[in-house]
């Protein structure tokens, strides 16, 4: 069970779960912050923000519009028991708290809000791009084909789903948004404090979605989580973390690539990370469990 939903980083989690100093209060915020410790490396200040489809000015009028799109989608899905509704959600409520950190006089996370709201735009561009590619039948990268197989025709557990979209988003995508829109200032400051601080956000966000995925769309979600130790949501945010860092790293490659061939060897190394991690998130499925995950989704819909 632990490896359908979790995975790796949450086997570890559990695995600490007999010590007793270590079960305290239910996860909120438990950040461990060893990302801020690693130095991000020189890359060119050539590349700066810009304007992009969606987002002409880098306002918090963006991050309104991006949440009434992704709040749409959200609920098309859901009502059909969609298993993309998963990562909709989770969608919808990360670009909440970044808006309103972003929104803040003096933001908590963000140093660069203008360049991070240009960020944040241009990947949930790429996001709905993909969306729109794969419901049309054209080319997706190898990783967004697995999570978006498997959300329509697979009997992944809704937490493989979770990660899958994760992992698709944050390994494959990621790097090419960092990488278009600079990850230094002019002066020559880095950006990666900002991109550092959406670690606080997702872990903050974490353990109501998980409440929220058992209460309406899968029941796994209460079997995996170990109120109320914080170790499960701790084990699976350490997983996500590594892989944001691993974008970082993959951005700075991708802007330091010193010919067109090796910018090409980065971005096979990228597709086949994405999609090395993908088939073995989805090698956990269960057969003939779409049915039982459906069958529960659909009861939680009916009045009561």
């Amino acid at each position: 069970m632990i490896r359908r939903l979790a995975l790796g980083a949450a086997c570890a989690a559990l695995a600490l779960a007999s010590a007793p100093s270590l079960a305290r209060a239910d996860h909120h915020d438990e950040n461990l912050p060893w990302p801020q410790l690693l130095p991000p490396l020189p890359v060119t200040t050539a590349v700066q923000p810009h304007p992009v489809e969606h987002c002409r000015r880098a306002t918090v009028a963006c991050m309104d519009d991006l949440l009434r799109r992704l709040r749409r989608q959200w609920r098309r899905l859901d009502a059909t028991c969609d298993h993309r509704a998963l990562f909709s959600l989770a969608y919808v409520r990360i670009t909440r708290g970044l808006r309103d950190d972003l929104a803040r006089r003096h933001p908590l996370y963000f140093r660069y809000p203008r360049w991070f709201t240009y960020v944040i735009a241009a990947f949930s561009n790429r996001y709905f791009a993909t969306f729109g590619d794969y419901a049309h039948g054209r080319p997706v990268p190898g990783s967004w084909k697995i999570a978006y197989d498997e959300a329509m025709h697979g009997d992944a557990s809704g937490g493989q789903d979770v990660l899958l979209a994760s992992n698709a988003h944050t390994q494959h995508d990621l790097p090419y948004i960092y990488a278009a829109m600079g990850m230094r200032t002019p002066s020559g400051a880095s950006r990666k404090h900002d991109h550092d601080g959406v670690n606080a956000v997702n872990t903050r966000v974490f353990d109501g979605l998980e409440d929220y995925y058992a209460e309406h769309y899968d029941q796994q979600f209460t079997w995996i989580d170990l109120k109320p130790s914080p170790l499960d949501e701790i084990g699976t945010m350490e997983m996500v973390k590594g892989w944001r860092e691993g974008a970082w790293r993959n951005a700075e490659r991708l802007m330091n690539a010193g010919s067109a061939d090796e910018r090409r060897r980065i971005e096979q190394s990228i597709e086949t990370t994405s999609t090395v991690w993908a088939d073995f998130i989805r090698s956990g499925d269960q057969p003939g469990y779409r049915p039982q995950r459906d069958a529960y989704c659909r009861a939680k819909k009916k009045p009561r």
